[in-house]
């Protein structure tokens, strides 16, 4: 081997670092294609991987099921994608409409009146217990509305007293005779103000009258001047009394009325404070009977109190249960939980290295791909961007909402949260279909030159985006492969393995 002449007279560390540096100098250069330029250069000079010792080379399907595969082909190649970030992201309820259903009171579930995955509508029952509270609850309602109507007709009786105390004080003052006044208040009630009244009216008309007679036989100089002053001052005593007792009655019938106001309006407050009770453990009261003045009568033969029926506060689904009759309930129990699922959340975790588009994405749409569809995306709004990087996972938390009208999402389910970007790449694609994995291995089909065999080809995939798989290394331009049936194939593969075995 020639040694080249500037080597000679050098040190030998000198030769050894110089040669380091040209390797790394090279390796560098190489690296550098295959991080930046491998798209356009390894999927065109690369050969394609080996595959793993065993995996079949080639499939020949039989010729029934080759005319049932319905075998498509499409040719690989190269197009310009968006520098997206894909990071993979799980669907979950809306928080805001989803509640965990919990009895308020103590009880035994009777009933339970949905299942597992149904549908309900608000108002809809969803389960009955009996509950001892709540019948105590239920029962001391209806005594606070008996009281109420106890002193509503109380109430009534002191208005009508009241109102006919005044008409009987009008007609009073107006001098009217007392068989009329007798006889036009005979069947109006007036209490023991009828009395009252009466007798003191009496007194007066009869000592006015004697006052008249004596002041008369005065005149006639029949009687002196003692007997006329005497009937005198017993007019004047009786009118006093009499004018007194008007005042009385008057008073005393509006402080009466007044009174039975007070008693309406605190049996009216004892009613809407067991209404109350009643519904902090959960039962509805029906508020326009609530205070009526004939509330229903209690028949412990045929009302059943104890009963407390729980039902869907909102339209939804029950995603979770675990009632049954008979089992004891506490407030602090989950009995069923129910999700308003028209709308859903996606929750992914953005890794470190991607942070930088996320202040781009903040009150935007990301997009949303699932295997269950494939070639079908959803929009996604942007909720809620974490501030601040996990320090076991080094991924920071995104939070985004989406209509589900169909029901096509279902909870715990993985999507593919496609984050944008601001470039476009060319990359080698085959449509997503494509690719498959066989033993741990990705792997395309490729068809041979004889009629129904495919060539089992390994290749190296990159990210998935609009539909396609980027081949990085394994396929060039031009290079057909199996989209409709790549599945199948994969199925027979797998097959005729199990067979030679």
């Amino acid at each position: 081997m020639q040694v080249p002449s500037w080597f000679h007279g050098r040190p030998l560390k000198v030769i050894l670092y110089t040669l380091s540096l040209v390797a790394a100098v090279t390796v560098a250069n190489l690296t550098h294609d295959l991080i930046w330029h491998h798209s356009r250069v390894e999927a065109a000079t690369t050969p394609a991987p080996v595959s793993k010792p065993g995996l079949p080379h080639s499939l020949t399907l039989p010729e029934g099921k080759a005319h049932a595969a319905a075998i498509q082909l499409e040719a690989a190649k190269e197009v310009e994608l968006s520098s997206e970030v894909g990071v993979t992201g799980r669907i979950e309820p809306n928080v805001d409409r989803r509640v965990d259903i919990r009895p308020r009171a103590s009880g035994v579930v009777r009933t339970v009146n949905v299942t597992l995955g149904q549908a309900v509508k608000a108002g809809q029952p969803l389960l009955t217990l009996d509950s001892p509270d709540i019948g105590t609850a239920r029962l001391n309602l209806r005594a606070k509305q008996r009281e109420l109507q106890t002193a509503q007709t109380e109430t009534d009786w002191r208005q009508t007293v009241a109102a006919n105390v005044n008409q009987l004080v009008i007609a009073l003052k107006k001098a009217t005779p007392s068989k009329e006044i007798e006889s036009k208040f005979a069947e109006k009630p007036l209490g023991a103000n009828r009395q009252t009244l009466l007798t003191a009216y009496a007194e007066y008309d009869m000592a006015t009258h004697e006052e008249e007679k004596q002041i008369e036989f005065n005149k006639l100089k029949i009687v002196g001047e003692h007997p006329m002053l005497q009937a005198i001052h017993s007019r004047e005593a009786a009118q006093s009394k009499f004018e007194a007792a008007l005042e009385q009655v008057k008073f005393d019938a509006a402080q009466q009325r007044r009174i039975s106001d007070q008693q309406v309006h605190a049996a009216e407050a004892a009613v809407i404070d067991a209404a109350a009770r009643l519904r902090i453990l959960g039962v509805v009261v029906d508020r326009p009977t609530l205070l009526s003045s004939t509330p229903p009568e209690v028949s412990l033969a045929s009302d059943d109190v104890t009963i407390y029926t729980i039902d869907a506060p909102f339209d939804g689904r029950i995603i979770a249960r675990s009632a049954v009759p008979s089992q004891r309930a506490e407030p602090t129990d989950v009995l069923m939980t129910l999700a308003d699922l028209s709308t859903v959340r996606v929750s992914a975790d953005v890794p470190e290295s991607d942070v930088a588009k996320l202040p781009r994405l903040e009150g935007g749409d990301v997009r949303l791909t699932a295997a269950a569809y494939p070639g079908k995306s959803f929009a996604a709004r942007v909720l809620s961007i974490g501030s601040q990087v996990d320090p076991s996972t080094r991924t920071v938390s995104l939070m985004a909402e989406l209509p589900n009208p169909e029901g096509l999402l279902k909870l715990g389910m993985f999507v593919r949260v496609s984050l944008g970007g601001d470039q476009a790449d060319r990359a080698l694609v085959v449509p997503a279909a494509a690719v498959v994995e066989i033993d741990g291995q990705t792997v395309v089909f490729t068809p041979a030159k004889t009629d129904d065999t495919y060539d089992v080809r390994a290749v190296v995939a990159g990210r998935e985006a609009d539909g396609f798989r980027v081949i990085t290394l394994g396929l060039k331009v031009g290079d057909p492969v199996v989209t409709s049936g790549a599945f199948l194939l994969k199925s027979e593969l797998l097959l005729q393995a199990e067979g030679d075995e």
